[in-house]
């Protein structure tokens, strides 16, 4: 998830090309909800939670799940993915570094995760990257990742996730093309024939939006997402929102749903395959118990299941 979701951003204008959208707007394949309440962050969340999730947002596709370690993924998982049709989308890091990633020293922890995931399952290593290496280790562990995990798995798809507020404009860890070192936008890319699609998790919080309206905005309007897609868009390979978070906390609080509806023309128009949003804390949809810090917000909701629901 973001990190530093409170620190003041002032939005610079982007000034970059952004590939044009494909042509014809396209439904996403699957649309998820990535954990439910009375889950804790990093827990993993439960099957049993998704499928609350379900009641109230519709027919929910995916369901991620996360551990820090090499771990494989629990069996709550990988049942959830087989019995319940809760596609898995595994996001794991392993005991190495990612220089010793590259280097083929985790290569067991690889091949055991890759042969633990169910078909058809997603599969991301370290997820999130920039706050951790640069983007020439990203790549180079990731493209070592996939390799040894698609010669065990060749069914399990792998996708790079990237971390939206390292894609702010005028951010020190994706720097801007041709000022040097090994943080470019081009160090991050992992390259097409590695990567069966390309990832992005992307928050609008207005308190962190320093000039931004109090009001949620589309994901199209947002500079960190126009600059991520600007380098991921035209490669050919689909596209994923894989936590996606809306909260107003300025104020007297909006409702997201003409934000979702919004974001939906525009995902649905820019080669987004899968979508999931976040559902847990200030960010939470759905209409059960709301946690702590969540707000009740019908609309939102509603907004959200015509998504789910291709209404």
């Amino acid at each position: 998830m973001l990190r530093l979701r409170t620190a003041a951003i002032i939005v610079i204008v982007l000034f970059a090309f952004v590939p044009p959208a494909p042509a014809g707007a396209t439904a996403p394949t699957y649309v998820g909800a990535t954990t439910s309440a009375g889950d804790t962050v990093g827990s993993g969340n439960t099957c049993a939670g998704f499928l609350e999730e379900r009641g109230h947002l519709g027919p929910l596709e995916i369901r991620r799940v996360f551990t820090s370690t090499g771990a494989t993924p629990p069996a709550d998982a990988v049942t959830c993915h087989t019995t319940h049709g809760a596609i898995l989308w595994y996001s794991f890091k392993t005991s190495c570094t990612p220089t010793a990633v590259a280097a083929g020293t985790c290569d067991a922890e690889i091949q055991a995760i890759a042969g633990a995931m169910p078909s058809g399952s997603y599969l991301t290593y370290f997820h999130e990257p920039e706050d951790d290496m640069t983007g020439v280790q990203f790549v180079a562990a990731f493209t070592r990742v996939y390799v040894v995990a698609k010669a065990v798995n060749a069914a399990v798809r792998i996708v790079p996730v990237h971390m939206s507020y390292q894609w702010r404009p005028g951010s020190t860890k994706v720097t801007n093309n041709g000022t040097g070192g090994d943080r470019e936008i081009q160090d991050w890319i992992v390259p097409a024939a590695y990567a069966d699609a390309y990832g992005f998790d992307l928050y609008w919080q207005a308190s962190t939006r320093g000039s931004e309206p109090d009001d949620p905005v589309s994901v199209g309007s947002d500079p960190r997402m126009l600059r991520w897609y600007a380098a991921f868009g035209g490669l050919g390979e689909p596209l994923s929102l894989t936590e996606w978070g809306i909260d107003d906390d300025m104020g007297t609080r909006a409702s997201r749903g003409p934000a979702i509806r919004a974001s939906r023309i525009w995902l649905e128009s820019h080669g987004f395959d899968t979508i999931l949003y976040w559902q847990h804390d200030n960010w939470y949809l759905g209409t059960g118990t709301v946690p702590a810090g969540g707000y009740a917000d019908p609309d939102g909701v509603a907004a959200y299941t015509e998504f789910v629901t291709g209404t």
